[in-house]
């Protein structure tokens, strides 16, 4: 009986330490590295004007999905703020770099490097206005992609007959707004109408457009 007595502290004395062991991928300490300090600069588009108040963080990876390797737990790395010509100076982490992000109010979050400069879209906007005559399925679901000249977003609305919709716009460029109204919300299924328009917005400008279909 002392023998089995003298067992039982062991036991819970591993039962306690295998139940406190923190879990390697929940550990959200940095890597250890002391990250390399760089100066970034953030303009936008077109213009080319450096943008001051913009946020601009950088992220390492934490852990990874273990099938397909891909970033699970992005940790904020280091952030800064940028000043009137645009610039600020930020750490990116040498080991386990995972993302940029770049924020600033009334602008696209979206970034793109040319000649190691960080360029954001302006935003613009547009109040849809959906009219029709015609008696539509209330099923009937419109798909719109609004191209701008770097990249597109997709939209989707099922409109009533006088409906009307606010969308984001890219600001200062050309938007070609292309519009397809399915009978249902699947886009493999029947089509009932569709059209394009261009749309030319200044940066921050609210534009007014009716779609008659």
């Amino acid at each position: 009986m002392k023998k089995y007595i003298l067992y039982i502290p062991v036991f819970v004395f591993l039962v306690l330490n295998i139940t406190c062991s923190p879990d390697i991928n929940l550990d959200s300490s940095p890597p250890a590295n002391s990250g390399e300090m760089g100066v970034i600069t953030v303009k936008e588009y077109k213009t080319n004007l450096p943008l001051s108040g913009v946020k601009f963080s950088t992220y390492y990876c934490n852990a990874y999905d273990s099938e397909f390797g891909n970033c699970i737990s992005p940790i904020l790395w280091s952030s800064c703020t940028t000043d009137s010509k645009g610039n600020c100076k930020c750490s990116f982490p040498k080991n386990a770099f995972e993302k940029v992000t770049i924020e600033k109010s009334m602008y696209w979050s979206r970034y793109y490097i040319i000649n190691n400069e960080y360029l954001i879209e302006p935003e613009a906007w547009v109040n849809l206005n959906f009219k029709t005559v015609v008696a539509y399925p209330s099923t009937s679901t419109f798909f719109i992609i609004i191209n701008g000249e770097l990249r597109f977003v997709r939209e989707f609305i099922q409109p009533t007959y006088n409906s009307s919709k606010v969308f984001r716009l890219f600001g200062n460029e050309e938007n070609k707004v292309d519009w397809v109204l399915y009978k249902t919300f699947n886009s493999s299924d029947e089509i009932l109408a569709s059209g394009s328009f261009v749309l030319n917005p200044a940066k921050f400008e609210n534009l007014t457009y009716t779609l008659n279909y």
